[in-house]
């Protein structure tokens, strides 16, 4: 049984915490800690106007402040990372249950303050003689070195550019009394790089703990030379000592790295290092390679990373019990200080760089989560964390105690190193051979203080920023933070360690429902590091694991808390103890504190989930297909440098059809232009065989866009319509002409002769609208050459006796607003009994057309037609099956950087803005003030239109100024002007009458554009699921790619919802352009379509 202790609370809620031990039937420990007699909250908050209270020093006795004194030989110009400040650290040193603070401070003394509990506390800095004034002090981490439960400290040091001394770290082992002794050396552990923290952790599996130290160069150049001792380090321990290992261990590096996140990045039980790095080098993923050795794996396991990565957390964001990571960088949420600090990045310079593998690096906060399968996907845009300004210290934690963690984020910086007029007037000093004093170099330095940053998670995948509602939004520039129950009240408080301002720390008033974990680990290892609890309480599930150096440069509690809203009882806790040691508790009561002791855990072998899978992944050879796509190489940006993703690769032509009549599916898989398409038939056995091989061959030139089987000459085959396309082919190219291929019943096909269509086509519809027996086609056309966002008018191929010719003028009372088409249907909506068609496009609304007696007009729908998007795909399907058609309609998603709205569209202008031959856009948001202002910086709005160079001088007046100041009234009043108010994908519910709803489809599948959706009942409950694809990798190199889908599958139910299916044998962590299902031998199959790769073929199982 389980022993309880009701102990009677102080005013405050705070007491030291008294334990009461139980030896338990099955010989482990279980100590319960009660710290309150509810087990169920009405209000969510204490009495208290926010979530977090500010401290006064008056009232905690915390008065340290980090304070940088520069001179002429050290300050800001010749040391780059005079500003990224120091940390903290939190260890109950005294084992007395209350939380204590240690500070680093940069050049004066560290502080050491001892909890008195009441969230008072005492400076025994002196006393403890863990002062340490030698050198620059960066990072802090708690860690028992030497095994007997008390909890020392390891400080690293920086800064002293020519002293190695200065910059030995330093190790403060506990003396048991509150007296410290700097012992390093004693341990092999005194090294003297750039040392900005140190992460413990056991990478062997051998039960005690290893460190690995993240360092930066001494040098801010791109010299490629690795100096061993700047490289980030790996320390084996050897018992008594720890044993450098660095180059054997394959870590040895030359980046720039400011925090690391320790954890099982592949799911093989044996743990990993993500190092973020500063600049240019690339982040490392260190995947543990089982042997003593670390390879770097980044490129493998993410699809684009951060450029100049901080600090770092590696938590569980979606309670799907997968560790999510989130890496900070400093692009600013506020327009004028991006656009003041942003520099323009070179396009050749980008690409060249992921060529020598630095990855594709975007100056953005990234939330990579993790897909299960070795993929992660990285949805910072979508989760609205992106952007966070000139941050550090990311922590991941539940911190109004609902069950779900929340991110908070460290921000700020005492000058602004990279405001890009500074950084040019200090250029022409150069060139001009002009010493600049420090006193005059900061006085044309801009510096400003900004507010840390707080984001409460929706549970949806996205989070909102309540830094104001919260009580943190002070101006303050803030470094190393670390999160604690200082009061053990069971919420979770906030010690900041600041430049040049006393400490904060923020009370926490949340009164939810929680559970505390402590845990008492192998003799090599008290504190259980690395050791992982997961916690169930009915449909809510949680799990965390226990390492200490979070953030940056700090180290948080090594008590484990959960948050449990209103839920008053856990059903079960599970901890794993690493080495297959495990155990299990069940039916916990809530608001209590559980030690979990080693000496009653049990061994356990893991055994792999044995989940159904719906989809087998069939290699294509094995079936005999043998095709690749295989992009051209051209580059859209010369023709217009401000384009928002490239146009010119397109190619997703893929069709299926039984084209020889024998009953069995074939297809038809297209091309970019200098590679061929393919068909290939399907025989009996399942197995396919390439036809028409020459062909295809003759037409390899043309860039097939669309595809379509349909029978055009009544024959009773399928013949192939191909539409030719490409944003790199000039009007009026042959290289346009669609293409029609007559089928002569056994699947030969020859081509045969089309009306002239010489325009970038892309979209292919066909119905017999006026039921005269025979096929009409409508083709929509894309961008035109250089002339982005505009198009060519459309076509309408009607069929006369066998002959098409184009009358679009005759048949359609409208055509002005159809604009970059990507798809179309003909479809009944009006159930009316003819074919309606509707047209999807970029910068255009959901265009309907009714059918009247053989003419098409255009209908307005109420809430649908008045929306304009980036539209890519239009699905047809009896989603509810009611009887009626409903529309998957594929949008280019939320994860992106432009968030358009009704009230704040994504505008567009376009036109001729100076005296060159080039075709100009400029894209533009509406700012919080109601502004229309640039996307894009000011170095490549001037490259683009160069008389901005004459009349914007500096980034101060382009920040501040609006498009109509910039580019001058008149000329914008005579461009092009669109808009889209909307990039959410979503089902068009028909409700009949001229009806319809939108139905926002879930987060899952606005992770990137879809660009294709297919219909069928995937797990056979007969409800239809959707199969959605997407990914574009095309984006301009100022704008993070669109590569986090990896396909989604959506479940239907009896109430006509769909939930996200997370099933990794679907995944497909490519550039996929086009989904169709097919049968293949009786049983339907998935291809898809990915550009510069062979096809994926899924068997539904």
């Amino acid at each position: 049984m389980i022993v309880k202790s009701k102990i009677v609370l102080s005013k405050k809620l705070v007491l030291k915490r008294q334990i009461i031990k139980l030896r338990m039937k099955n010989n482990y420990c279980l100590i319960l800690l009660f710290l309150g007699l509810s087990f169920s909250c009405s209000k969510e908050m204490k009495d208290a106007s926010t979530r977090f209270s500010l401290l006064s020093s008056s009232d905690t006795n915390i008065d340290f402040k980090n304070v940088v004194k520069e001179n002429a030989n050290f300050n800001f110009l010749n040391y780059t990372y005079i500003y990224n400040g120091a940390g903290v650290a939190v260890a109950d040193i005294n084992n007395d249950g209350l939380e204590d603070l240690f500070f680093t401070s940069n050049q004066g003394l560290n502080k050491l303050y001892l909890n008195q509990g009441d969230l008072e506390f005492k400076d025994i800095t002196q006393k403890a003689k863990i002062a340490d004034q030698t050198g620059w002090t960066t990072g802090v981490t708690a860690i028992d070195i030497n095994n007997d439960g008390w909890l020392d400290f390891y400080v690293c040091k920086s800064g002293s550019i020519n002293s190695h001394s200065k910059r030995r770290n330093k190790l403060f082992i506990n003396q048991k009394n509150n007296t410290f002794k700097e012992q390093a050396k004693a341990y092999g552990l005194d090294h003297f790089g750039f040392s900005t923290q140190a992460y413990f952790f056991d990478f062997d599996n051998d039960d005690d703990l290893d460190m690995y130290l993240v360092n930066h160069r001494k040098d801010f150049s791109i010299k490629e030379a690795k100096e061993p001792f700047n490289s980030d380090q790996l320390f084996r321990n050897d018992g008594a000592t720890f044993k450098n290992i660095t180059k054997k261990a394959g870590i040895l590096n030359k980046g720039w790295g400011l925090s690391a996140s320790i954890g099982d990045f592949n799911n093989d039980d044996l743990l990993d290092v993500y190092v973020a790095n500063d600049f240019f080098d690339p982040d490392y993923l260190y995947i543990n390679q089982g042997n003593g050795t670390f390879k770097d794996e980044a490129l493998k396991y993410f699809n684009h990373i951060s450029t100049n990565s901080m600090g770092s957390d590696f938590a569980d964001i979606n309670n799907d019990l997968k560790p999510d990571l989130i890496v900070l960088d400093m692009m600013a949420e506020d327009h004028i200080r991006s656009k003041e600090n942003m520099a323009t990045m070179s396009i050749s310079n980008f690409h060249n760089l992921v060529k020598k593998g630095y990855h594709y690096q975007y100056m953005s906060n990234v939330l990579q989560l993790n897909n299960g399968d070795n993929t992660y996907s990285e949805i910072g845009q979508l989760a609205g964390i992106s952007k966070t300004d000139w941050s550090w210290a990311p922590l991941i934690a539940d911190f109004d105690n609902d069950g779900f963690k929340d991110v908070f984020v460290t921000n700020g910086i005492q000058n602004d190193l990279t405001n890009q007029d500074f950084r040019n007037q200090m250029k022409t000093n150069v060139r001009n051979r002009k010493r600049v004093s420090l006193d005059a170099a900061k006085k044309i330095i801009t510096s400003e203080k900004l507010s840390n940053y707080i984001f409460k998670n929706n549970q949806d995948l996205t989070f909102k920023n309540t830094t104001k509602s919260w009580g943190l939004d002070a101006k303050i520039n803030s470094n190393g933070a670390a999160y604690a129950d200082l009061d053990n009240d069971g919420d979770l408080d906030l010690i900041i360690n600041n430049q040049g301002e006393k400490a904060s720390i923020y009370k926490n008033n949340t009164k939810n429902n929680y559970i505390i974990f402590k845990l008492k680990g192998p003799t090599t290892n008290p504190f259980g590091i690395g050791a992982e609890i997961t916690v169930f309480s009915e449909k809510l599930q949680q799990t965390k694991k226990q390492f200490l150096s979070r953030g940056f440069q700090s180290s948080v509690s090594a008590q484990l808390h959960f948050g449990l809203g209103n839920k008053t009882k856990v059903d079960s806790v599970f901890i794993d103890w690493g080495n297959n040691t495990t155990e299990k508790l069940k039916n916990v009561e809530v608001n209590q504190t559980v030690i979990f002791n080693i000496e009653g855990a049990t061994n356990f072998v893991k055994k792999d989930a044995m989940n159904s899978r719906l989809f087998k992944r069939i290699i294509p050879t094995d079936i005999g297909i043998n095709y690749k796509q295989k992009e051209n190489i051209y580059d859209d940006f010369k023709l217009q440098l401000l384009l928002p993703q490239k146009q010119s690769e397109k190619s997703s032509a893929l069709a299926v059809g039984d084209i020889n009549n024998d009953g069995l599916d074939d297809f038809f898989v297209g091309n970019a232009k200098g590679e061929k398409g393919a068909i290939y038939c399907q025989s009996k056995d399942g197995k396919f065989i390439e036809t028409n091989q020459k062909l295809f061959e003759l037409d390899k030139d043309f860039e097939d866009t669309n595809a379509k089987f349909l029978d055009v000459d009544n024959d009773n085959d399928l013949d192939l319509y191909v539409t030719s396309g490409g944003y790199e082919i000039k009007e009026n190219s042959p290289l346009l002409q669609d293409r029609l291929y007559l089928n002569n019943g056994k699947g030969k096909f020859t081509k045969t002769k089309l009306p002239k269509i010489t325009s970038n086509s892309k979209a292919i519809a066909f119905s017999d609208f006026d039921k005269d027996g025979d096929i009409d086609i409508f083709i929509g056309n894309n961008a035109k050459h250089g002339q982005y966002p505009l198009s060519e008018n459309s076509y309408f191929l009607e069929n006369e006796k066998g002959k098409y010719s184009n009358n679009i003028e005759g048949k359609f009372d409208s055509i002005s607003d159809l604009r970059m088409i990507n798809d179309a249907i003909f479809s009944d909506f009006d159930l009316d009994g003819d074919e309606d068609l509707i047209v999807v496009g970029e910068w255009m609304s959901i265009t309907f057309f009714e059918n009247k007696n053989n003419q098409f007009y255009k209908k307005h729908i109420d809430g649908v037609t008045n929306i304009s998007g980036w539209y890519q795909s239009i699905t047809p399907t009896d989603i509810d099956a009611d009887g009626d058609t409903d529309y998957i309609i594929g949008n280019w998603g939320i994860n992106n950087k432009f968030h358009p709205n009704k009230q704040k569209p994504l505008h567009i202008y376009a036109g001729y803005f100076d005296e060159n031959t080039s075709f100009d856009i400029a894209l533009s948001k509406v700012s919080k003030t109601g502004d229309l202002l640039p996307v894009r910086g000011k170095e490549c709005s001037t490259e683009q239109t160069p008389f901005l160079n004459q009349k914007i001088k500096t980034f101060k007046e382009f920040a501040a100024a609006n498009m109509f100041e910039i580019y001058g009234s008149e000329k914008l009043e005579n461009a092009h002007h669109f808009i889209a108010q909307d990039f959410s994908s979503f089902i068009l519910k028909n409700n009949r009458g001229g009806m319809f709803e939108i139905k926002k489809l879930p987060n899952e599948a606005q992770f990137s554009p879809t660009l294709g959706a297919s219909i069928i009942d995937i797990n056979n409950d007969g409800y239809l699921d959707v199969f959605g694809i997407g990914n574009v990798y095309e984006s301009e190199v100022e704008t993070i790619r669109y590569d986090a889908s990896k396909g989604y599958v959506l479940l239907g139910d009896r109430k006509g919802g769909f939930t996200f299916c997370n099933d990794s044998s679907y995944f497909n962590n490519m550039e996929a352009k086009a989904i169709e299902k097919i049968s293949i031998n009786g049983v339907w199959h998935f291809i898809i379509l990915n550009k510069n790769a062979e096809l994926t073929i899924l068997k539904v199982n």
